[in-house]
C-alpha cells in the first residue's frame, strides 16, 4: 500500500493525468466537484476536497475531446473538434436536442443565431482548447495531446481553404460542415471576418506551410479593398474576390497585421511588409483626421475612439519579427495608444462583470487585453488597471440572473492570476480558486467532462469558451503545483 502511495505520489509529482486507482479493497476517486469518494469494503464515505483537482479536470476535457469530440460525421471523417456536443452522448446535436438549441435567443444568450457552427467545427472558436493540448502535452509528458492537436490543425489548413481566395472557412460567421464535408450553408456562411487573433502560427506554419502562405496573400489581396489607402472591410467573401473598404476595424487590422509579419518571418516576401505598412498607414490617418478608430458600423456613420489596445497588442507582437523601421514605426503607433490609454484612464469602472451581450465584453476580458499590454511594455498605468479590476471581481458575487458563460468565469480566474503574478498577493490566488470553484459547480457539477455551454444550457458549445475556462483551470494548476514550468499562454480572447 505504502509503495501505491509512492507510485501515485510520483506521478502527481511528475504532472501525469492520474485516474483513479484500487489498492486492495480501497478505491479513491476525485470528481471534478471536488469530492474525493472513498471505499472501504462495503462502506463508502465522502469527504470535501480542499479544491478540485484542476488537471485532472483539464484532462477528462481533452481526453473526451480527442475521444469523442471529433468529425465522425458523414462520407469522411476527420481529426477537427466539433463546436457544439451533447453532453450525455458525446454525439452533435439531433433531433428535439438540436431543435432547442437552435431555438435559443441572441439576448440574453449573447450569440446571433447565424454565428454559431452547430452542424461542423471552427478552430478559431477552439482556440485555447488547441493552446490546453499543447500545455498538457508539457506539464503531463504525454506527447499525444500536441499530436492531436497537430492532426487537427494540419487537416484544416490542408482541407478547408477557399481555392478561390486563400481564405479559410473559419471566423465569426464561417465553418465547416461535418456532415457535408464542405462549408456550412446558412446566412453569412461566405463571409470571412476573424472572430479572435489566430495565436497559433507558430504551429500552422510548421504544419501547412504552403496553406499559411496562400492565407496571408489572400488577407491581402481579397481583405482589403483599397491597397493605396489601407482601408479594407472586417467582412469580406471567402468564395470569390469581394473586398470592401468601409469598415476599417482596428482590433481586425490589428490581427492582420500580426498575419503578416508571421508570414514574412517565414518567407522573407516583401510583399507582406507592404501590407502591414498599407493598413497600419490608414489606421493612423482614421485616427488622427477621420475621427479616431472605428469601432462600429461603417465610415459614413459608425462610432469612434481615439485609441484601441488590442490594435496595440497586436503592433507590439508584429514588431518582433519585421525589419528594424518597421518595427520601430509600429511601435511607434502602439505607444500612442498608450499614452492616450493612460490620460483617459480613470479606473476600472464601466464595463460589465459578468455580461455576455453581443458586441461587449465583460471587465474581465478588457483587464486581460491590458495585461498583454503590460507584459510588453511594463507601464505601471496597465499594472494598476489590472489591480483594480481584479479588485471589483475579488469582492463581487457571480450574477446568475441571466446566462453565463464557462468563458466569462475563465477570464475571472485568468484576471486573478494576472493580479497575483503582478502583487505576490495570496489573496488573489485564492479568489482565483475561488472562481475556479464556482466554475466548477456551475458547469461541470453533473460530473460530465465536458463544460455547459452556459449554466442555464445543458449542451457544449465551443462559441461560449468553454476552453477558455479549461485553460484557466491549467493555469491555476499550474502556478500553484508547477511554478518553474516555462509554458507561452498566448491571449487570444480580444
Amino acid at each position: 500500500m505504502r509503495g501505491g502511495k509512492r507510485e501515485r505520489q510520483r506521478r502527481e509529482a511528475s504532472g501525469t493525468c492520474v485516474p483513479a486507482r484500487s489498492v486492495g479493497t480501497m478505491v479513491a476517486m476525485v470528481f471534478a466537484a471536488g469530492v474525493v469518494v472513498i471505499t472501504l469494503g462495503t462502506g463508502v464515505r465522502l469527504v470535501r476536497a480542499e479544491s478540485p483537482d484542476y488537471l485532472r479536470i483539464a484532462c477528462d476535457y481533452a481526453d473526451a475531446m480527442i475521444a469523442q469530440g471529433r468529425d465522425t460525421y458523414g462520407s469522411e471523417h476527420s481529426p477537427l473538434f466539433a463546436e457544439a456536443l451533447d453532453r450525455s452522448t458525446m454525439r452533435m446535436l439531433e433531433g428535439d436536442a438540436l431543435k432547442k438549441v437552435e431555438a435559443i435567443p441572441r439576448e440574453p444568450w449573447g450569440v446571433r443565431p447565424h454565428d454559431r457552427m452547430i452542424s461542423g467545427g471552427n478552430p478559431q472558436h477552439c482556440e485555447n482548447l488547441y493552446q490546453v493540448l499543447y500545455a498538457l502535452a508539457e506539464l503531463t509528458g504525454k506527447s499525444r495531446y500536441a499530436e492531436e492537436a497537430d492532426r487537427s490543425l494540419e487537416f484544416f489548413f490542408k482541407h478547408c481553404q477557399s481555392p478561390a481566395t486563400g481564405l479559410f472557412w473559419w471566423g465569426e460567421h464561417a465553418g465547416w460542415d461535418f456532415h457535408g464535408e464542405k462549408p456550412i450553408d446558412k446566412p453569412a456562411g461566405k463571409t470571412h471576418e476573424f472572430y479572435r487573433p489566430w495565436v497559433l502560427w507558430q504551429q500552422s506554419w510548421r504544419l501547412a506551410p504552403e496553406a499559411c502562405r496562400r492565407f496571408a496573400l489572400g488577407l491581402w489581396e481579397h481583405q482589403i479593398g483599397n491597397h493605396e489607402t489601407g482601408d479594407f472591410s472586417r467582412h469580406a467573401a471567402i468564395d470569390a474576390h469581394a473586398p470592401g473598404a468601409d469598415a476599417p476595424y482596428a482590433r481586425h487590422g490589428g490581427f492582420y497585421i500580426e498575419t503578416w509579419a508571421a508570414a514574412y518571418e517565414k518567407t522573407g516576401e516583401e510583399v507582406f511588409l507592404h501590407a502591414i505598412e498599407s493598413v497600419l498607414d490608414g489606421l493612423e490617418r482614421a485616427r488622427l483626421r477621420e475621427g479616431g478608430y472605428l469601432i462600429g458600423g461603417s465610415k459614413r456613420n459608425g462610432g469612434r475612439r481615439d485609441h484601441d489596445l488590442s490594435l496595440a497588442v497586436s503592433l507590439g507582437n508584429a514588431a518582433a519579427t519585421v525589419p528594424a523601421a518597421l518595427a520601430a514605426k509600429l511601435r511607434g503607433v502602439a505607444t500612442t495608444n498608450d499614452e492616450i490609454f493612460a490620460k483617459s484612464f480613470a479606473g476600472a469602472g464601466g464595463a460589465g462583470l459578468w455580461s455576455n451581450a453581443y458586441g461587449g465584453s465583460p471587465l474581465a476580458g478588457v483587464a486581460d487585453v491590458w495585461m498583454l499590454r503590460y507584459r510588453q511594455v511594463g507601464s505601471d498605468v496597465y499594472r494598476r488597471a489590472v489591480v483594480d479590476a481584479a479588485d471589483r471581481y475579488r469582492t463581487s458575487k457571480i450574477n446568475l440572473g441571466e446566462p453565463l458563460w464557462p468563458g466569462t468565469v475563465g477570464s475571472a480566474v485568468l484576471l486573478m492570476l494576472n493580479a497575483h503574478e503582478l502583487t505576490g498577493e495570496k489573496k488573489y490566488l485564492d479568489a482565483a480558486d475561488r472562481f475556479a470553484q464556482e466554475g466548477v459547480r456551475l458547469f461541470l457539477a453533473d460530473g460530465r467532462p465536458l463544460p455547459k455551454a452556459s449554466h442555464m444550457h445543458d449542451h457544449y458549445e465551443a462559441v461560449t469558451n468553454g476552453d477558455t475556462l479549461m485553460l484557466a483551470f491549467l493555469r491555476l494548476w499550474q502556478v500553484r503545483n508547477r511554478p518553474e514550468a516555462k509554458l507561452e499562454w498566448i491571449g487570444c480572447d480580444r
